[in-house]
């Protein structure tokens, strides 16, 4: 058979990186639907046999499942894909109908994978630690992502979220520039205890050969800085500030609060009221003579 679209089970091996005795196996027990036979020994296999195939794969990339586990995640990942709708096995699917639903439950992936991922980092980690902590299907998982990749990526967009959401709240009626530089950095260290560990993780993976972790980390210190280049833009124009380079100023001020942030995890030494003041004084004075100091109590920011 000629026909466009057809294949061998020589070349469905090669396309799915799947043995044939493992093809024959999902045949016998239903996983795979039989082929087009055109003679005893003349099978042959479609683009819709490659695409389950590649479906068991992505299921079964967490490890060994049983056949009818398997059976069920494959209905619900191929309801998703717009495969089996009249399928019995459609019943039991989890898609939610409506997009505020959709985004509730993919924030609670989300949500419940912060707390994964900073336990067991990002390599530790497998899909079913995070759809057990929910009670849902490996299956209804990869309706929301494709894969674990993707939920990290929606899991680092979510901490600078919270970062940049809960400044800008705590921000809305403050004016003076150093006290929004204060509590700028009394955020970032409420939500450092916090997070420090998706951070770490995805600095982490710039090691790796994919660019996708140099790009979210860029996106990351983007978003985080570009706040505070706006203040310090603002102390310049109303000569609070001498003129220096606003975007080199706001990366330093991040690195100097991120790593007090860390010397307080190091050991019980300081906490953030003690660093705080020492922080404030080294960046309005420097290490200057005492007698040439400006004096400004943190306390009453």
């Amino acid at each position: 058979m000629n026909e466009k679209g057809f294949m061998r089970i020589n070349e469905l091996e090669k396309r799915a990186d799947v043995p044939r005795t493992t093809i024959h196996f999902y045949v016998r027990h239903g996983l795979l639907h039989p082929p087009v036979k055109t003679g005893r020994t003349m099978a042959y296999y479609d683009e819709s046999h490659l695409k389950r195939l590649k479906n068991i794969q992505k299921i079964k990339i967490e490890g060994r499942v049983s056949l009818s586990f398997l059976k069920e995640s494959l209905a619900e990942l191929e309801e998703r894909e717009g495969e089996h709708r009249d399928s019995p096995e459609s019943a039991a699917r989890e898609i939610v109908t409506t997009t505020k639903a959709k985004d509730k439950r993919r924030q609670e992936i989300v949500n419940a994978a912060i707390k994964v991922f900073s336990e067991k980092g990002y390599h530790g980690v497998k899909i079913r630690d995070i759809t057990a902590t929910l009670g849902i299907s490996t299956g209804t998982f990869y309706i929301y992502f494709e894969d674990k990749k993707a939920l990290f990526v929606d899991v680092v967009d979510a901490v600078i979220r919270a970062i940049i959401g809960d400044a800008r709240e705590a921000l809305k009626e403050e004016e003076n520039i150093l006290k929004r530089l204060l509590i700028r950095g009394r955020i970032f260290y409420q939500n450092y205890s916090k997070y420090n560990e998706i951070l770490n993780q995805l600095r982490a993976e710039m090691v790796g050969e994919d660019q996708w972790p140099h790009e979210k980390i860029k996106k990351a210190y983007h978003a985080l800085t570009q706040p505070v280049i706006r203040d310090i833009e603002k102390g310049i124009e109303t000569g609070l500030f001498r003129n220096v380079d606003p975007d080199l100023t706001a990366y330093t001020l991040t690195g100097i609060v991120e790593i007090m942030c860390l010397r307080t995890m190091i050991n019980a030494k300081y906490n953030y009221e003690q660093i705080e003041p020492f922080v404030f004084d080294f960046i309005t004075n420097g290490m200057k003579p005492d007698d040439n100091r400006s004096d400004i109590d943190t306390r009453n920011v």
